[in-house]
């Protein structure tokens, strides 16, 4: 059963820094220990020098590659003052900054040899009159689980782990976005520290350029959000569903699936996968047709129908399940058999048994049509190439549209309203210190897989980074860098906050 954080789970322990080339760094100048020192006495929250216990824990990403990566420090914030104050140090300090708050970045923008300003502990999800108020760390499934008492819920991603600090920022899309638009566009407020550490709240009638930017722009741009006010979404209920294919039906499949989505109910939510957790030549990979419906079971059976003539076949098994939504997303987050505790990264509590990725590489783009039968050729063909044993190949496709294109492009950051679906080759490795073959395997085949749907995709998206993209500028924000430029020359002149493909870089 997979999730979009299933797709590249895996053990590991530290990379070689050589094995994510590309990667990049802003430069630390350093600061005394007697700073540090009285740093630490200002916080309500702990401070991690590389000498302490707990530190190779609190530096660990969701993608263990980039424990090669080994902060000056980690700041773990737990109130906007501990930000503030952080933020005014390493400013006096000359060092550089990454902000963390969930640590899910794949091309790792949230470390760095600086400060780390992790503010994973912020992490409140509480009701607030007609709006619910969320701490940037709140992971998705402890937010979900917090708010189910008082009959609100949130837009969140297919990720149990995923923070609303970064998911916010880039858009943030999931199985509700046909319904109820990104993330971004439930966002109704953003309490920001700032690059001089004050601290401002950006609404549409307060500092409204930033509110703009923040909704859409991408997160390490402008500030650091310590507070969200979004408005829930009206989801009582969701019917999870999910179908596993013959592969030698691929192309049917996956051309009928687009068709399906692109005329489908608003409530209808989606995604096409093709998987081969061995890609060593001769494997036979596996389709998986998987989603969740807003709406009656009696409607989701009607659709499937639909979907299933499109194809011209049946699924070689089909399983549905009409539940709240805060368990339906459990089961989409495949924690339905956990506690919320054991839905944890292993090591961030004693019961916590979710894994991180080794090593990965990843191409994705946005679309805003079906591909026609030639380009869905090309698609698989690209998927089956350069097979590598050792490697988990994936091609993730999710579906958009719906209320995502009622909202204007130029509303907020968020350009890509036209997107029908986001889709990626995604190459995985259980270890965290692969093999220069193997890293070359990983490069060339989503390298591979990136040019050729580059041709005919509308977009990249920001929070799926992808290792190699041309124009990133263009392709996450389209028409709308220039006004992002701006936002950032206005709020963080200097270019305080930084990382290799941040605004302005």
């Amino acid at each position: 059963m997979l999730n979009r954080r299933n797709f590249i789970r895996a053990g590991g322990a530290a990379a070689a820094a050589g094995a994510f080339a590309g990667y990049g760094t802003a430069v630390s100048f350093g600061a005394a220990k007697s700073a540090y020192d009285s740093l630490r006495g200002s916080l309500q929250g702990d401070l991690l020098l590389p000498t302490d216990s707990g530190y190779d824990l609190a530096k660990q990403m969701q993608i263990a590659q980039y424990d090669a990566v080994s902060p000056e420090a980690i700041a773990y914030c737990e109130t906007p003052q501990d930000v503030s104050r952080v933020i005014r140090f390493a400013g006096a300090e000359g060092l550089s900054v990454r902000t963390r708050s969930g640590g899910h970045n794949y091309s790792g923008w949230s470390t760095g040899d600086g400060i780390v300003v992790d503010v994973s502990r912020i992490r409140h999800a509480t009701p607030n009159g007609t709006t619910v108020r969320l701490g940037p760390g709140a992971q998705s499934i402890l937010a979900i689980d917090a708010l189910q008492p008082y009959g609100k819920q949130i837009a969140t991603g297919t990720c149990p782990t995923v923070c609303p600090g970064g998911f916010f920022l880039g858009g943030g899309i999931g199985y509700q976005t046909r319904k109820f638009g990104t993330g971004s566009d439930r966002v109704a407020a953003a309490t920001v520290v700032l690059a001089d550490g004050s601290v401002v709240r950006a609404s549409s009638s307060s500092d409204a350029a930033l509110y703009w930017g923040l909704r859409g722009g991408g997160g390490g741009n402008f500030g650091v959000v310590v507070d969200y006010e979004v408005r829930p979404v009206d989801a009582p209920r969701m019917v999870y569903y999910e179908q596993w294919w013959d592969y030698d039906r691929a192309a049917d499949v996956f051309g009928a699936w687009q068709r399906w989505m692109e005329n489908g109910s608003d409530s209808l939510a989606g995604q096409f996968v093709l998987l081969m957790p061995d890609a060593a030549p001769g494997t036979k990979p596996m389709v998986l047709v998987t989603g969740g419906y807003l709406g009656p079971q009696a409607e989701l059976d009607a659709a499937l129908a639909q979907f299933a003539s499109l194809a011209g076949a049946q699924p070689q098994s089909s399983v549905t399940a009409d539940l709240s939504y805060a368990d339906a997303m459990k089961r989409v987050y495949h924690c339905d058999q956990f506690t919320i505790n054991q839905c944890q990264r292993a090591g961030t509590n004693p019961d916590a048994q979710l894994g991180r990725t080794g090593h990965q590489r990843e191409s994705y783009r946005f679309f805003n049509r079906v591909m026609t039968p030639s380009e869905i050729g090309a698609v698989l063909d690209a998927f089956e190439a350069d097979r590598a044993a050792g490697h988990t190949r994936i091609l993730h496709t999710m579906a958009l549209g719906g209320a995502l294109g009622r909202t204007s492009r130029y509303a907020s950051a968020f350009w890509h309203r036209d997107a029908q679906y986001v889709m990626g080759f995604v190459d995985q490795m259980a270890t965290s210190t692969p093999s220069a073959q193997d890293v070359t395997h990983a490069d060339t085949w989503t390298g591979n897989g990136g040019r050729v749907i580059d041709p005919f995709s509308s977009g990249a998206y920001v929070n799926f980074t992808s290792s190699e993209l041309p124009n990133w500028q263009t392709k996450y924000y389209g028409g709308n860098y220039r006004m992002l430029t701006a936002i950032k020359n206005a709020y963080d002149p200097t270019d305080f906050f930084r990382h290799p493909r941040s605004i302005g870089s």
